[in-house]
């Protein structure tokens, strides 16, 4: 059995064992602006994801160091959206709604990459 196999069986059994903790997440996929730089976004996508309260320090990707509040951990593969201009399958400007109604910026996406699918065998996204 390959490594790869390995993980994605891991993935496949920490979703099982945690579908109690699963919470219904909306992600809304930003697909671009409008003619006066507004963001549009396509119709949101309910997921089942583990949302942990994290308070956590992050860097960016500039280098700026930013608290993040939650962690939102996908267990299985987000459909890439497929407009022009995105990071897929979530860009920093797609909007996250959490189960309590809240929202906040994309701070991080983390996740390792299967070669099989050239997606993340599953995604953790902070947000501040």
């Amino acid at each position: 059995m390959a490594l790869n196999d390995i993980v994605r069986s891991a993935v496949a059994i920490a979703e099982k064992v945690t579908s109690s903790l699963l919470a219904p997440v909306s992600v809304a996929a930003w697909i671009g602006d409008d003619a006066y730089d507004v963001p549009q976004f396509a119709q949101p996508v309910v997921h089942q994801a583990i949302v942990e309260q994290k308070a956590a320090a992050v860097r960016t990707l500039t280098g700026e160091q930013v608290m993040t509040r939650v962690q939102v951990t996908f267990l299985h593969p987000i459909v890439p959206n497929g407009a022009l201009d995105r990071v897929e399958p979530i860009d920093p400007r797609d909007r996250i709604v959490l189960p309590d109604g809240t929202t906040g910026a994309i701070i991080l996406t983390e996740g390792m990459v299967n070669p099989t699918t050239g997606g993340p065998y599953l995604l953790q996204v902070s947000i501040s």
